[in-house]
């Protein structure tokens, strides 16, 4: 199986800029807008509120990976929780697609101890699942591992 994550964060009042700013970099931040920005350029649209998504630096995990992985989102979320509600975050989710070859699917969404830190924070947890040809799942999960591997050396 393969596994990535995105924590999206959102609130009426967000300041995306202050967030990004104040958080460590080791997460990336893959997109934001403020409550001001405009939809569109060419119409007068508002988002009418502020959101920021943000991926692990790895961007996905495998089996032999996923406990560290989902081990760093929670650590990344209990270190920045106060700065993200202290600039309008209300809302928190942890977005989830997992990857896998087809037939039955069974997996564990964060282990009972990292569930127990997640609690305090109010978070969604939604998960998409998709599958993928035996060749299509293999390549990509090496891919994975020698990105993993590489950041032991």
């Amino acid at each position: 199986m393969i596994y990535k994550i995105s924590l999206v964060i959102s609130g009426d009042n967000l300041v995306p800029e202050k967030v990004i700013e104040g958080t460590s970099k080791d997460f990336i931040v893959v997109s934001y807008n403020s409550p001001t920005d405009r939809k569109f350029a060419d119409k007068e649209d508002l988002y009418g509120y502020g959101v920021i998504t943000f991926w692990h630096t790895k961007k996905f995990a495998t089996r032999e990976n996923i406990h560290t992985f989902e081990g760093e989102y929670v650590a990344f979320i209990e270190n920045n929780f106060s700065l993200f509600t202290l600039n309008g975050a209300t809302d928190f989710e942890l977005y989830m697609e997992v990857y896998y070859d087809g037939g039955q699917c069974n997996f564990e969404i964060f282990d009972k101890d990292l569930v127990a830190r997640l609690a305090k924070f109010r978070i969604s947890i939604p998960v998409s699942v998709y599958v993928l040809s035996d060749l299509e799942l293999n390549k990509w999960m090496k891919e994975i591992e020698l990105t993993w591997s590489a950041s032991l050396d």
